[in-house]
């Protein structure tokens, strides 16, 4: 009778269903301006291509988007995403504790690299220095240690040598300075180069330009996924921006594709942040 009890428990066992896989995917963009509704088709068109290429099924992918600094910090604790898209600054900063590892780079206008600039209005000041004791303002000034570590290469602190000021739209951070709100502005290579296509250009000059920095796509932790997961996480982003469906997400944050990362692509910065 024992016999027969247990043949029948492992035979339940054996025929249930296995519990489906689920993928949690972390995207973070704190310096944007795109609003969580207007990346939300985009993100959904990106689920379906991720899953179709893949070859998993429709809801294995679970997506959460955020574009404030505090609270994607706090989703990495409570989630422990499988993957994360993060700004260069947080990938470094939970790169350890998450077994974080870059698998794909976006390349915006034909660049894998970043540099950030400082401009001021001509003539008012020559160089970083001789901005302590002003106000700065930015989008990316959210994350102030990225800033301090990797923008200005450990040479100036956002928090001790300048008056920082958080500004969401860089437009806006612009116009302050015009306005003589605010005394300089710091932007990526992309904002900066549209610099010439605003009126106001022609009265701003930069100032200090970054070392190059290397952009940074989707991460996985190495803790949370299987070498075959995140092989088939990274032939779905490659395909992204060329798939009908993927390509909403790549004109909604101006990239043009996805390159697989080689090896040491982030070597330099780690030293940076770790100094």
């Amino acid at each position: 009778m024992k016999a027969q009890t247990f043949s029948l428990a492992l035979l339940l066992c054996l025929s249930a269903p296995a519990e489906a896989e689920q993928i949690s995917v972390l995207i973070c963009y704190p310096a944007s301006a795109v609003s969580a509704r207007d990346a939300e088709p985009a993100l959904k068109e990106m689920v379906q291509v991720i899953e179709s290429i893949g070859g998993w099924t429709s809801g294995t992918v679970q997506t959460t988007f955020t574009t404030r600094f505090s609270e994607c910090q706090q989703k990495m604790a409570a989630l422990q995403p499988a993957f994360a898209i993060l700004p260069l600054g947080l990938f470094l900063r939970h790169r350890a504790e998450h077994q974080l590892q870059p698998l794909v780079q976006p390349s915006i206008a034909g660049r894998t690299s970043e540099t950030y600039q400082v401009v001021v209005k001509k003539g008012s000041f020559k160089s970083l220095q001789e901005l302590k004791g002003r106000k700065l303002g930015s989008p990316w000034l959210e994350d102030r240690e990225f800033v301090r570590r990797l923008v200005f290469a450990n040479t100036l602190d956002p928090d001790k040598d300048l008056h920082p000021v958080a500004i969401k739209r860089s437009l806006r951070a612009l116009r302050q300075l015009v306005a003589g709100k605010i005394d300089a502005v710091l932007l990526n290579q992309q904002q900066a180069e549209s610099l010439s296509e605003l009126p106001m250009g022609k009265d701003l000059e930069v100032i200090y330009r970054s070392p190059e920095l290397p952009q940074i796509g989707i991460t996985a932790s190495l803790a949370r996924t299987s070498a075959d997961t995140r092989k088939k996480m990274t032939r779905a982003m490659l395909a992204m921006c060329g798939h009908a469906q993927g390509k909403k997400l790549c004109e909604l944050f101006n990239i043009d594709g996805f390159k697989e990362v080689g090896p040491g692509s982030y070597d330099q910065v780690i030293k940076m942040w770790q100094q």
